[in-house]
């Protein structure tokens, strides 16, 4: 795909016109410190031709805590009748003792299927669109030092609104999980340990999580199965400012079948960026990855990342597994200068596919 032409004037526009509101409630305190950033993006590409959009952020309590909380929007629409809404609390309560984290999502998106596997192949690349919304919800409790513990939900229902009409679509056909309508609705249970210096750009400490989650019928799902995932962070500050970051990743999803959409897919701006995310999905998957970045000159920092990881159906088929390795370059713009937040710009290519991602927050 030719995203580097299709976000490079969206992703510079958004340092130029940055911009940030302070309020604050004590004139003593920066305590009730709020500040508010907002970016425009505009670009254009063959697959949305003209689109444009907004994120903001709201940041929210003491500069100096290495847990702020958080409010992220984000709004994009495309002359391709691509439309989302998301909303990203992240809420800190009573000392860091209390957590709220979550995602409450609505889209129109078309979207491209390559099939399932690790060996789909770009000819069989087929159209989409999907009208979707969804819910998130982590409830956690410190339990011991940075130990964290609690209850989960997620909610997701995705309607095909439209389909291709190549002849090699898979999905018109509804042999697919999830071609036509599927959804999941889940409880279940998280157990992390973060000791990171800072949730927004760690310097040292950990990050680790365990996530069980069963989708199941009498919750309204329409397929029933069981996902884990297992998010292995770590974090190192190297001589003079320069830091490391090395994250293991793996999706595992039990279940006889599970909705496409909802499948472990390689790929965005967070895991294995170099990729088309969903250019491969199976049940299962695991990635490695590693980002280093430089001192900061004023307020830009220079950042070079690689990773590499694959999916497969089931542990009888682990013989097949076809390493898909990553790797970029990417650029960081300090937003505030009493807090650790970047704006980031990465260039990555996979093999045979490339990309470029903007956001606030970094990869992992």
């Amino acid at each position: 795909m030719q995203k580097l032409l299709t976000y490079l004037l969206g992703c510079w526009l958004a340092v130029a016109v940055s911009g940030q509101v302070t309020a604050t409630t004590d004139p003593d305190s920066t305590r009730r410190n709020t500040k508010f950033a907002g970016f425009p993006v505009l670009g254009y590409s063959p697959e949305t031709r003209i689109i444009g959009g907004v994120y903001t952020q709201l940041l929210m309590g003491d500069p100096l805590l290495r847990r702020p909380s958080t409010l992220g929007l984000s709004l994009l629409v495309s002359q391709n009748r691509q439309f989302s809404i998301n909303l990203f609390p992240d809420i800190w309560l009573k000392d860091n003792t209390y957590r709220l984290a979550g995602e409450l999502k609505w889209q129109y998106w078309p979207d491209k299927f390559y099939g399932i596997g690790n060996d789909t192949r770009k000819e069989d690349e087929e159209y989409y669109v999907s009208r979707i919304w969804g819910i998130k919800l982590d409830i956690l409790q410190a339990v011991y030092r940075d130990l964290y513990a609690g209850i989960l939900l997620e909610i997701e229902n995705n309607n095909i609104v439209e389909y291709d009409t190549v002849s090699h679509a898979s999905l018109p056909d509804g042999s697919i999980p999830g071609s036509e309508h599927s959804t999941i609705s889940g409880i279940g249970l998280t157990l992390a340990w973060d000791s990171r210096s800072d949730i927004l750009l760690p310097a040292s400490g950990a990050y680790c999580q365990f996530r069980l989650v069963y989708f199941n019928g009498a919750m309204g799902s329409t397929y029933p199965y069981t996902k884990w995932i297992i998010d292995l962070r770590k974090y190192w500050t190297l001589g003079r400012d320069h830091l490391l970051f090395v994250q293991a990743y793996g999706k595992f999803l039990w279940g006889r079948e599970v909705p496409f959409r909802n499948m472990a897919m390689l790929g965005g701006d967070k895991l294995l960026r170099g990729y088309f995310k969903g250019r491969y999905r199976d049940h299962n998957m695991f990635v490695g990855q590693v980002e280093y970045h430089s001192p900061y000159i004023w307020r830009f920092s220079l950042v070079a990342f690689a990773g590499a990881g694959d999916v497969f159906h089931a542990a009888s088929t682990l013989q097949n597994i076809r390493i898909k390795p990553a790797g970029g370059v990417g650029v960081r713009f300090k937003l505030f200068k009493d807090r650790r937040m970047n704006l980031r710009l990465d260039l990555a290519a996979g093999k045979d596919d490339h990309g470029i991602y903007l956001g606030i927050l970094e990869a992992f």
